[in-house]
């Protein structure tokens, strides 16, 4: 391999591992989980409890990787099962009082950094940036296209 590409390519993927592990260690400690679980939770239930399907879905992960992940935010208080008054073979998953405030505590945090890394930026880098991952976004989705997604 070219060595001018081959430390391109480390230097991109140790920085841009190093930013989402810093990112996740961040949200972890203050939300004990991975707060994508949780928004993924409240974006489809609107305060009314979901299935594990419908959660499955809105991740695209499988029923089993949910269930997991429940069980985990359950532990922490985050979460609780109920049972549906309609099919009493179905559980319900619904965020608590404390997974609500997790939520808001995250988002909370997410806006602070977001606000604060456009100040640190400033305007015209932080256009660049958006430019930059909008082009990211495009491409990533054009090579991960299933070939008859191509067409």
């Amino acid at each position: 391999m070219d060595p001018i590409k081959e430390e391109r390519y480390h230097e991109f993927m140790e920085r841009f591992m190093g930013l989402q592990k810093m990112m996740r260690a961040n949200q972890r400690r203050h939300v004990k989980c991975n707060p994508w679980l949780l928004v993924g939770i409240h974006s489809i239930s609107n305060g009314k409890p979901v299935t594990i399907s419908q959660i499955s879905a809105k991740l695209e992960v499988s029923n089993a990787a949910v269930t997991q992940m429940i069980d985990n935010l359950e532990k922490n208080g985050l979460v609780e099962r109920v049972d549906d008054v309609n099919d009493r073979r179905i559980t319900l998953v619904r965020l608590t009082k404390t997974g609500t405030e997790s939520l808001k505590t995250s988002f909370n945090e997410t806006t602070a950094y977001l606000d604060g890394l456009f100040e640190h930026l400033g305007e015209e880098d932080t256009r660049h940036l958006n430019r930059l991952l909008d082009k990211l976004t495009e491409y990533t989705m054009a090579m991960y296209k299933g070939p008859e997604e191509k067409k």
